[in-house]
This record gives C-alpha cells, sequence and structure tokens, in this order.
C-alpha cells in the first residue's frame, strides 16, 4: 500500500507512522514525506530565530533579521 503524503502529494518511501504520521487530534491526521517535513523545519527555524534570536539560529540563517 503507497501512502501518499498529504502536502504535496508525492509516494512516501519506507513509510512509518511513527516518522510520517502527524496527529493533530482525534478526527485528523496527516501523512507528511521527509521533504515536506524538511521544509516546515525550515520554516519553523525561521520563524523561531526572529522570535527568540539565539546564536546557533543566527549562525545558521544570518544576523539582519532581513534576511529571514
Amino acid at each position: 500500500m503507497k501512502i501518499k503524503c498529504s502536502l504535496c502529494g508525492k509516494n512516501i518511501d519506507g513509510y512509518s507512522p511513527v516518522f510520517h504520521r502527524l496527529i493533530i487530534d482525534e478526527e485528523r491526521a496527516a501523512d507528511i514525506c521527509p521533504e515536506c517535513i524538511k521544509k516546515f523545519i525550515t520554516w519553523q527555524s525561521k520563524t523561531l530565530a526572529v522570535l527568540f534570536p539565539t546564536k546557533a539560529l543566527k549562525k545558521r540563517f544570518g544576523r539582519d533579521k532581513q534576511k529571514l
């Protein structure tokens, strides 16, 4: 059985519910591929770098908030 990513629609190779299933609440869940997970984490990291600037995130995304 092929599981498709809920965001991009691609097949998820090596699907594992532990790593690819996001449970939102009792009624909703989403299966997400590694590429979309990486994009989501990058987006969240940039947002957190603006809200809570740390040395590690500044190093990764630059010191200037305009670059984020």
